[in-house]
């Protein structure tokens, strides 16, 4: 049905860009003396054909042992023993074969949830299930059946071909990352943009339809597969040169790796050191600077102005919130601010209220970094050691402080086409059935956030999720595994493809396959 195909430079139009050897999926393009070549590696997948400006490459027929792959619109030739660009699918002997076996979730696993009426897990994976193509009467690559506790269950899975998906990134640092809406780039190429900073985190979102449809869409979606498949990332903001980032892993931020995760805003410091936690107050004032909420001891309202604590006649930098509370500026300083120095941290002082001796801790919200001053005759603050009681306090926030880390997750829009796999009738019955709760979807077999409102938007955190899950193929797409399971009553009512069915007994049987136990996430509530 579809012509064989790959691809050739045209020498004397080739400039030697680089362009088409950065972007290959299979390494199959080299330079050499300024003028690419491709070589045996090529698949067709024309990626090269797309990316090239001076238009120095051209299609040619493929070899008559290569066979084109139909799970997705590129439609490689791959040869013999190779590999397509998703990097799923090999020639072997003349018939394309999924490398990953299916993956069968532990049978002694799964049972129904009391609460919702359907199993705890899907009965496979999508992960090594397979793609096609979305068309009419065409049902998801596999449709698995069992009975689980006495209940006839049926598990829809796929490899789906996604455009609207992206890898949304919890970065738990106070570093600044920079603006809202600041891009973030690969290799110069925008993949991405800082969302917004949360509660002791940076947030940014990688893909999205828009980039991941822009030129620039190829390396949009190597880079959102690279973090959902827990590869480290090299990215750079306007305001860090070299970010690398990586699942489960502290982000490192112009080679300085991350070390705490604030245990909250500038108000801890302002409760932590009052006389009330420790039976004697060891110092008379502290400024705990924060890009949130700087904080002001004495005249703050849970600790100075609740404990009858004197005023300082110190006021930090900040817009004054409210007593004690100042909104920060964020930048590159203490605590994701914009002071670059302890004493930045001291806007004025008041010389009718201040006095000699008056004690002053200058801290940031995880404690990192901690300066002990204490005002002379002038009323100047002189930078000190810190007492040791003081040393204990500091410690004390910084013991309380998680280790920094990167959580990624994915986000996954399922159109129209994808619905069509699941019922024959028509889409919107599988969003009612959801909205219904009779319908579980799950990615690599993880539970999911469905967003609120019409479509079906997704989320799932990709901890437990099996290495190498995720790939992309150069639409550009990406390649996201999916399972909907419900009970066989309930997809007969859908309209689902009730022929396609087949017993997991009967799939384990006759494919290669192999059983992967499944993991649910531990939230701090369990």
């Amino acid at each position: 049905m579809y012509e064989s195909k790959t691809y050739q430079v045209i020498t004397e139009k080739c400039v030697g860009c680089r362009i088409c050897a950065k972007n290959c999926p299979t390494d199959a393009i080299a330079i050499n003396d300024k003028k690419a070549t491709i070589g045996e590696l090529c698949v067709g997948c024309g990626v090269c054909f797309k990316l090239c400006k001076p238009a120095a490459i051209e299609v040619t027929q493929a070899s008559p042992e290569a066979v084109v792959c139909e799970t997705c619109p590129i439609h490689c030739s791959i040869p013999p023993m190779r590999l397509g660009a998703c990097q799923r699918y090999q020639n072997v002997n003349g018939r394309l074969e999924r490398t990953e076996p299916y993956n069968i979730v532990d049978p002694a696993t799964i049972s129904i949830d009391p609460s919702t009426k359907l199993p705890t897990f899907p009965l496979m994976l999508g992960f090594g299930a397979g793609s096609n193509l979305y068309s009419a009467d065409v049902p998801a690559k596999v449709i698995s059946s069992a009975v689980i506790d006495g209940v006839e269950v049926v598990s829809c899975v796929t490899e789906t071909v996604l455009s609207f998906n992206g890898a949304r990134v919890k970065v738990d640092t106070d570093e600044f990352l920079g603006d809202n809406g600041t891009p973030v780039r690969r290799e110069g190429i925008i993949v991405g943009y800082i969302n917004t900073a949360e509660y002791g985190s940076q947030m940014i979102y990688i893909g999205g339809s828009h980039l991941n449809t822009s030129p620039g869409g190829h390396m949009v979606m190597r880079t959102t597969c690279d973090l959902l498949n827990k590869k480290a990332v090299t990215l750079r903001t306007e305001s860090v040169k070299e970010l690398v980032l990586q699942h489960g892993k502290p982000p490192i931020i112009d080679g300085v790796q991350a070390e705490r995760m604030r245990i909250g805003c500038g108000t801890v410091g302002a409760t932590t050191f009052t006389l009330e936690r420790w039976g004697e107050q060891i110092v008379d004032e502290v400024i705990t600077i924060d890009y949130d909420i700087t904080s002001k001891m004495t005249a703050h309202t849970t600790a100075g102005l609740r404990y009858g604590y004197k005023d300082s006649g110190i006021t930090p930098v900040g817009t004054y919130s409210s007593p004690g509370r100042y909104f920060g500026i964020p930048g590159s300083g203490w605590g994701g601010s914009n002071v670059m120095e302890a004493r930045d941290a001291i806007k004025s002082i008041d010389k009718n209220v201040a006095w000699p001796g008056l004690r002053l801790v200058i801290t940031e919200p995880t404690a990192v970094r901690a300066v002990y001053f204490e005002l002379n005759e002038n009323l100047e603050p002189v930078e000190k050691p810190l007492p040791p009681k003081v040393a204990k306090v500091i410690q004390y926030i910084r013991d309380n402080c998680e280790p920094c880390n990167c959580h990624v997750s994915v986000v996954a829009g399922f159109g129209g086409g994808i619905r069509d796999v699941i019922s024959r009738e028509r889409s919107c019955n599988v969003n009612e059935a959801l909205r219904a709760g009779k319908i579980r979807y799950t990615i690599n077999g993880q539970p999911v956030h469905i967003f609120p409102g019409g479509g079906i938007t997704a989320e799932a955190w990709v901890e437990h999720m099996p290495e190498g899950a995720f790939a992309w193929v150069p639409t550009p797409a990406s390649v996201c595994p999916m399972e909907v399971t419900m009970t066989k009553e309930t997809y007969k009512e859908i309209g689902g493809y009730m022929e396609a069915i087949r017993p997991i007994e009967e799939i384990m049987k006759n494919n290669k396959c192999k059983i992967v136990k499944v993991e649910r996430p531990k939230t701090i509530s369990s």
